[in-house]
């Protein structure tokens, strides 16, 4: 993912859905995110993991049922 900042596209390839917390905080946390596969993985800030090693995102829409009723 390419913040648009950094030229990155406005476009749903290069985006991700965030909670309102961690869209306001993702720039400057150190965190980053990328997609593999239509998947979002993760890799934290050194402070937060020394390899800094990507991992899949802990929980991903298309991994949870709706709670909806229809």
């Amino acid at each position: 993912m390419i913040p648009w900042q950094h030229h990155g596209k406005t476009d749903i390839d290069n985006g991700t859905l965030l909670c309102w917390y961690h869209h306001a905080t993702i720039d400057t946390s150190g965190w980053e995110i990328r997609m593999v596969r239509g998947r979002p993985e993760v890799r934290g800030p050194v402070l937060f993991d020394p390899t800094r090693t990507w991992r899949p995102a802990a929980t991903h829409r298309a991994n949870t049922a709706s709670s909806a009723s229809g």
